[in-house]
């Protein structure tokens, strides 16, 4: 070896230990072979990302009519409602609602919200301080109503867990087939800020994405005989956000970065604390262009049969089909 090329494969390696180091710190690839036999029981842990929910109603559905033996469900935020919609049964409900629901369905504005718009000055922040949230969660209320049937979920054979946040505690609280209502589901889906925190029992609670986006380890704390827990996260690896400019997108960028990390976070602890159970993270196979508040119907309608796909991908990856 010339000196010249020594040279250059000295200057190498610290690129190459980098790339190294890089590879072990990245979050384990989706669907990689499974560990476990075909028929091992799995908990479904759903994170939800508002609109982005259609794609894991997608995922879910799939699984499902697959024969995946789901027998744990999870949810916190609008995975809640998605975990719900599971153990209720009835896919073609879940999926139909993500194909056709609005953004009126979802969410208007309170009046007061927009009236304080007309008020000079410090007013302005006053009343919408006042207003006590952005929303108003009568129309989340009114499709939670509709969509569900508590009493299938109450005799369903899926075991249920809906995650909140409990703002007196600064802890989860969670629900069961027995205990989830639709107070419970409203809830864990009460973004702060933009809904109300809702009271259960007399205690104030709010979105359980603050403390448990993707409640695997709550799951797996139950001590069910599960074989396999499939973690469904709405962000696809390569997703970029563009540089926001306003407050509201701001705000999402932030939120949703802490519930990246948060999720990632919590599969590699439920790995480590759970070695007997296999932990796979299911993500899209592409960016799905949705904003969570942006309630788009056609673009949630490809979200779920993207979602659709890639559960299929998943599994034919997991059992090397």
């Amino acid at each position: 070896m010339t000196p010249h090329e020594n040279r250059r494969r000295h200057r190498r390696q610290p690129a190459l230990i980098l790339g190294a180091l890089l590879l072990l710190a990245a979050p384990a690839v989706a669907c990689e072979r499974a560990r476990g036999a075909a028929d091992a029981p799995v908990a479904l842990i759903l994170s939800g990302g508002g609109a982005k929910g259609a794609w894991e109603a997608g995922v879910a559905a799939a699984l499902v009519e697959r024969g995946v033996p789901v027998r744990l469900v999870a949810g916190s935020s609008a995975g809640a409602l998605n975990a719900a919609m599971v153990a209720d049964g009835r896919l073609d409900r879940l999926q139909a609602l993500w194909r056709t629901v609005t953004r009126e369905q979802v969410y208007t504005l309170r009046p007061s919200v927009v009236l304080s718009g007309l008020l000079p000055g410090v007013l302005t922040l006053l009343a919408l301080d006042r207003a006590g949230s952005l929303l108003d969660p009568a129309p989340l209320r009114a499709l939670i109503t509709e969509a569900i049937d508590f009493e299938r979920i109450r005799a369903s054979p899926v075991e249920l867990l809906i995650v909140a946040t409990d703002l007196l505690r600064y802890d989860k609280r969670a629900f069961d087939n027995r205990t989830v209502s639709v107070d419970a589901l409203m809830a864990a889906t009460a973004v702060p800020g933009a809904f109300p925190p809702v009271r259960v029992d007399g205690v104030p609670l709010v979105d359980g994405g603050l403390t448990g986006r993707a409640p695997v380890l709550e799951a797996l704390a139950l001590g069910r005989p599960i074989g396999r827990a499939i973690v469904v996260m709405s962000y696809a690896p390569d997703e970029q956000a563009k540089a926001p400019t306003t407050l509201r997108r701001t705000l999402e960028e932030s939120l949703e970065l802490v519930m990246i990390h948060a999720i990632r976070r919590d599969v590699e602890l439920a790995r480590l604390r759970h070695p007997e159970v296999d932990v796979q993270l299911l993500t899209p196979s592409a960016p799905l262009l949705l904003r969570p508040l942006d309630f788009d119907t056609e673009g949630m309608a490809r979200a779920l049969e993207l979602g659709r796909g890639d559960a299929r991908a998943c599994l034919d990856a997991m059992h090397s089909r």
